[in-house]
């Protein structure tokens, strides 16, 4: 394990600069919470050791607590989201143990109280594409990090369904494309890429939908912002020119 590490240090040095800029100057930890999934994803796609996983996931998780409980604003979020979430949770503990780990005071989080009544009413097919009334005034800022809320109430679950269907389609086209690359590089590109946009829309969805703490990840394609659907535009037309050096490649040979 001492040689995977020093095999990973250089990548663990980019990762610390990508933290310093994003959590420490911009003050977003989920965007660095995004990337050490993928990281850590990749890791065992490059052939790394379960054991060296274990260790980077407890350095991770060690760093996050650090990272929360030195915020206030941080804590009172999970805090709110543990309101929340806590009797579905703590129904299935002893009675002694659900008391001392109950939190009272706080109110649910006015955007996942909101979200979750929005998913609510959409139902089966939803109300209607521009129909939906609980972003007029209810769920603020709909078109961004909470646009799936606001799809769903339109389109139901149905709409749901067919996004979950056409990122599910693209993702496994770029694990396809990632295993007919014979450079190892292109080959995790390709994962990276598929993992990122991945993990951003499992993120965000178990966020709106209160499983976990909201983190502020936009849905790639579908929440507002420029430079996020250009990062995502431009990382997809690598993976695509990749995919035509290949069959280029294969034409060749």
């Amino acid at each position: 394990i001492k040689d995977e590490i020093k095999i990973f240090i250089p990548y663990l040095i980019l990762f610390i600069v990508a933290v310093v800029l994003i959590a420490v100057l911009q003050n977003d930890l989920g965007q660095v919470i995004l990337l050490a999934l993928t990281l850590g994803v990749m890791l065992l796609f490059a052939g790394g050791s379960l054991r060296l996983l274990g260790v980077i996931f407890l350095g991770t998780i060690s760093t996050a607590f650090v990272a929360i409980i030195t915020s206030p604003h941080r804590i009172l979020r999970v805090k709110s989201w543990w309101a929340s979430a806590q009797d579905s949770v703590l129904a299935l503990l002893p009675q002694g143990w659900a008391e001392n780990l109950r939190v009272s005071g706080l109110p649910e989080p006015y955007q996942i109280y909101h979200a979750a009544n929005a998913i609510s009413s959409g139902g089966f097919f939803g109300s209607g594409l521009g129909e939906g009334y609980i972003k007029l005034g209810f769920l603020s800022d709909v078109h961004t990090d909470i646009v799936l809320a606001g799809i769903t109430e339109e389109l139901g679950f149905v709409g749901l369904f067919v996004i979950v269907m056409l990122f599910s389609y693209m993702l496994w086209r770029f694990f396809r494309i990632a295993n007919r690359v014979a450079n190892k590089t292109y080959y995790l590109f390709c994962v990276g890429i598929a993992l990122l946009l991945g993990f951003s829309l499992i993120i965000n969805a178990f966020g709106i939908s209160g499983i976990t703490p909201v983190k502020g990840i936009a849905v790639p394609f579908l929440s507002y912002g420029g430079s996020s659907l250009i990062a995502n535009c431009i990382a997809i037309g690598l993976v695509l020119s990749i995919s035509k050096n290949t069959q280029l490649n294969e034409r060749s040979l």
